[in-house]
């Protein structure tokens, strides 16, 4: 299953959850504390990723003073021990719930884990659950696998040196580098181009061959992909939005908004309050959101 969605905790509250789920939490904005199974308590944060095998219980905190909120894309898996994993168990290649176990044993709190191929991955995710195409659920379930696989190859022992080819090197520190950027409304194609040392005209053909996407396209998809996350703040307007996600007016974020999800960003976010259903309702392999102050409600 996949979710999205924001979690409130009132000042000098937490929200205690028992749940025998593996899940990987993708911090997508704002912060809260948190602590498993009684252990040290820690601060999660925007770019944050962290890994959750089943524990008996998760604890979200917030000492502070000041309202906590964390607007989450959470991956849950079913773990090892029915049907079909219990039998697949000894191939971890062959069976996923297995690879997970394997891979990840005990929790994981990766600080700023989020790369560029993690945060092109999750634009996808978003794209195709909202979308809902041909296949969407395949998709999703292919999206979900590789996050998880990257994960695990970023954070197990190195097994092999991966040979990729020049084209790749040049256009993964180019994501690299409009992943940094993207919210600079200054960005064009010639700093990106400067920054990996190479020609304008010969990174976009190297761009679009690698990705199937031009620079602009890639550039614009990630500005909307954030200002999606920043919709979920009601305390931000949308001339804020805007500026934070790199464009330079509010009447040119609502035409690329709608040119993309052929909607309004006032009507998009609108969209988020009117599906928001309890928890029993969370549709397995669709992407969900909403809010719910000290819970766990989503959005179908």
């Amino acid at each position: 299953m996949v979710d999205e969605m924001v979690f409130v905790v009132p000042r000098g509250s937490e929200v205690r959850l028992a749940r025998q789920n593996f899940k990987v939490l993708f911090v997508l904005s704002g912060w809260i504390r948190h602590r498993i199974d009684g252990g040290e308590e820690r601060e999660v944060g925007e770019g944050d990723v962290l890994v959750v095998p089943p524990v008996r219980e998760h604890v979200y905190a917030n000492p502070s003073a000041r309202e906590a909120r964390a607007h989450m894309l959470r991956l849950f898996l079913e773990p090892v021990g029915s049907g079909r994993g219990r039998r697949a168990a000894r191939d971890a290649e062959e069976d996923l719930a297995s690879f997970v176990a394997r891979s990840f044993p005990a929790p994981l709190h990766l600080r700023s884990g989020l790369d560029p191929e993690m945060s092109a991955a999750l634009v996808a995710l978003r794209r195709e659950a909202e979308e809902r195409g041909p296949g969407y659920r395949h998709r999703v379930r292919a999206i979900c696998t590789e996050l998880i696989v990257l994960l695990a190859r970023r954070t197990g022992p190195v097994t092999r040196v991966k040979n990729a080819s020049g084209a790749a090197q040049v256009v993964g520190q180019a994501l690299e580098f409009i992943q940094k950027h993207h919210s600079d409304p200054g960005l064009r194609l010639g700093a990106v181009a400067w920054h990996v040392g190479k020609g304008d005209e010969h990174l976009a053909r190297l761009f679009k061959r690698e990705t199937g996407r031009s620079v602009f396209d890639h550039v614009r998809e990630q500005r909307i992909h954030h200002a999606k996350t920043l919709l979920h703040d009601p305390a931000l307007s949308l001339t804020e939005i805007a500026e934070r996600s790199g464009f330079a007016s509010l009447a040119f974020f609502s035409r690329s908004f709608r040119k993309l999800t052929g909607m309004a960003p006032s009507a998009y976010r609108a969209n988020l309050d009117l599906h928001v259903r309890p928890a029993a309702d969370l549709v397995r392999l669709g992407a969900t959101g909403g809010t719910r102050r000290g819970g766990d409600q989503r959005r179908g």
